[in-house]
């Protein structure tokens, strides 16, 4: 289902981007096809984003929980499951704007979108097959991506996404520098520091910053 139709506007919250950065073995992203990737150990979870308020700061191990990560076939799935989540939560007497529903998404981005294309195939080529994806995939470019994360908050089929790179680090980097930035610009969210440390990991640069004046 194309996430144009999904346009319909919602109450808006702030807008969360997290990552998973796979370790050894434990996302396709560890396929050869990522070269020299250092590897980093077991999955871990970064918000790339800024809390508006401390009480949106994002804690996956917090109890009761108030952050909720989800995975769904298409756009629409989301939505639903995100609307059966707050109807729990409100049937349990808590406010369902305190919890964050996140939605996992795969991401395959490149200068543009035949590229990415072509990187898919070649990875479905070194696994073998064609592999299904374990939630909502993107495969095109970094500001195609930025748009579509856009829509999935204003739309209200999540508060955010966790993307899952099939690729590393190529994908973050391109995150980082183009997808992040875009959306800052249009006012939906603020990029945390929290993106350096993910860089750091792959023996990358930090982000350079302008100094004020």
């Amino acid at each position: 289902m194309s996430h144009t139709s999904l346009r319909t506007r919602t109450s808006l919250r702030q807008l969360h981007v997290a990552v998973e950065l796979a370790g050894s073995g434990h996302h396709p992203a560890s396929a050869s096809a990522v070269g020299t990737r250092p590897v980093i150990g077991p999955d871990y979870w970064l918000d790339l984003t800024v809390p508006v308020a401390e009480s949106e700061r994002l804690d996956l191990s917090a109890y009761p929980r108030h952050v909720v990560r989800i995975r769904a076939a298409d756009l629409r799935e989301a939505q639903i499951e995100r609307a059966r989540i707050r109807t729990e939560l409100a049937d349990d007497g808590r406010d369902p704007d305190d919890v964050t529903v996140l939605v996992d998404l795969e991401v395959l981005i490149a200068a543009d979108a035949r590229s990415a294309r072509r990187e898919l195939a070649r990875l479905d080529s070194e696994w073998g097959a064609p592999r299904t994806p374990v939630s909502l995939q993107y495969v095109g470019t970094p500001l195609g991506l930025a748009g579509l994360i856009a829509d999935i908050t204003a739309a209200g089929v999540a508060d955010g996404v966790t993307l899952l790179p099939l690729t590393l680090p190529g994908v973050l980097e391109q995150v980082v520098d183009t997808t992040l930035p875009w959306l800052e610009s249009r006012g939906l969210t603020t990029t945390s520091e929290a993106v350096d440390q993910a860089l750091r990991s792959f023996g990358l640069a930090p982000r350079e910053r302008e100094l004020a004046s």
